[in-house]
């Protein structure tokens, strides 16, 4: 006997049952496809924490001879209090041979002791073929819970309603491609009422769950902030150009850039996955553009006004924090430049110190800083950057604290997630500034980095809420 709760996911072949396992076991492993009959044998998935299982759920195969099975459990006269005797003889005689393969994974373990959850699709008409499951489900005795997946739409939601309620205890409509970590609570909460004896280890998974949740987001605010410090203080060094001639120069810097530009796209995508495993997602793809650095500004027009600040609010930002080395430039140009003049005062600043170049020091505006002894790439000093780092990195967090396990689609962010950091506050927008600042100036120790952590939990708390 299991010491904790035990269901059985059941109902005719593709109607999302894989689907809402995946979603309420919060497990993207469990095997879905829009073709019918995907599952042939029953496997279970577990909701663990702490490695202990607080629900069970097994993945059954549709009813394929539901008429069959039933006529053979028909077959005589069987009182209501045989029935489930009468269920246990069906398995007896058929299992291991061919005749019922799927009723028989189906049925097995419910008569073991398994709640039934019975998934429909909401999405079409109510047929009374279905009612030959239902019947059978109602001969097994066992407790019962019918889900309507919306799967196309909840044009028929009350149809089914109406029909359900005449077989199941309880019917919840709950879709698993959209479900938030607050729908799932809340199904569990119907677990409890549908068996009343694990009624009180369901609340205290639930509470579980909850405090396991904000220590994730606290978890997800510190591995954001120490992504955010990588890129802000990357440097990549190289000794091939040292002594290369002036001339040679322009035709390999595109070459050290785009190596610069792989490294800061590999950091990136490591917190990322570090994040994704957190929440565990194991098989996420996602749909985010990549960093990329030139010589002369800091990503392209489109990138800078999707993830980071816009021309106006930086030069305001900048100014407020004290930050404002080429955006001074950039405003004596009347804004012409693009604000190539801030961001490659970061970039080419760091290539005049690698390369050690005395005619590249000469080119340089008097703001620009050069170390000839140095020869290093980076970091990247332009005051956007930590907002385009930040902004990326709370955008793909976001997008996946409200994903369903069950959607196998890839990971897209909304516009209203990009535009994030310029919908802050200006005072907000500054005080971040100077926290990346001295973030990039007393590493992950300081007090800017506590800071910035209890930032970001913030935002995803504000999220999760929303």
């Amino acid at each position: 006997m299991n010491d904790h709760p035990v269901f059985a996911v059941v109902g005719h072949p593709n109607k999302g049952k894989s689907s809402v396992v995946a979603a309420l076991t919060q497990n993207d492993q469990v095997k879905i496809s829009p073709l019918s009959g995907t599952t042939r044998v029953s496997q279970r998935f577990a909701l663990k924490l702490d490695n202990k299982i607080v629900f069970e759920l097994v993945d059954t195969p549709g009813f394929q001879r539901a008429n069959k099975c039933l006529a053979w459990l028909n077959d005589g006269e069987v009182t209501a209090d045989q029935r489930p005797v009468r269920v246990n003889a069906f398995l007896d005689k058929f299992t291991g041979q061919s005749g019922f393969l799927d009723e028989v994974e189906l049925l097995t373990p419910i008569m073991q002791g398994a709640g039934i959850i019975y998934v429909i699709d909401g999405s079409l008409p109510y047929s009374p073929e279905y009612e030959t499951e239902m019947e059978i489900l109602r001969w097994t005795g066992s407790a019962r819970l019918a889900l309507i997946n919306p799967i196309g739409g909840d044009h028929y939601v009350e149809q089914w309603r109406q029909a359900l309620n005449q077989y199941f205890s309880l019917v919840r409509v709950f879709d698993p491609l959209h479900a938030s970590f607050d729908q799932l609570l809340q199904l569990l909460r119907t677990f409890g009422q549908l068996d009343t004896h694990k009624t009180a280890a369901f609340d205290h998974a639930i509470k579980e769950l909850e405090h396991y949740r904000q220590l994730k987001l606290q978890q997800a605010a510190r591995i954001i902030v120490e992504n955010l410090h990588r890129l802000i203080t990357f440097q990549q060094s190289s000794s091939r150009l040292e002594n290369l001639v002036k001339e040679k120069l322009a035709a390999v810097m595109p070459d050290e850039i785009a190596g610069f530009n792989q490294q800061l796209n590999k950091m990136e995508r490591e917190g990322q996955q570090q994040l994704e495993a957190l929440f565990l997602y194991h098989q996420l793809e996602a749909d985010i553009s990549r960093l990329q650095v030139h010589q002369s500004e800091l990503m392209d027009e489109t990138q800078w006004s999707l993830w980071g600040l816009d021309k106006k609010q930086l030069i305001l930002v900048s100014a407020g924090a004290g930050a404002a080395i080429g955006l001074i430039a950039d405003a004596g140009l009347g804004g012409a430049s693009l604000m190539t003049g801030a961001v490659g005062g970061g970039l080419v600043g760091g290539l005049s110190g690698w390369f050690g170049m005395d005619w590249l020091k000469d080119k340089l505006p008097a703001w620009l800083t050069f170390n000839k002894e140095t020869h290093l790439l980076g970091p990247v000093n332009d005051p956007n950057f930590s907002f385009v780092v930040l902004g990326r990195a709370l955008s793909h967090a976001r997008a996946m604290l409200v994903r369903s396990h069950a959607d196998q689609n890839k990971l897209t962010i909304n516009h209203a997630q990009v535009n994030a950091m310029q919908s802050l506050a200006l005072n907000e927008q500054v005080r971040l500034l100077k926290q990346c600042r001295q973030l990039q100036n007393d590493g992950l120790q300081g007090k800017a980095a506590e800071r910035l952590r209890a930032w970001v939990y913030q935002q995803l708390v504000d999220e999760k809420l929303g």
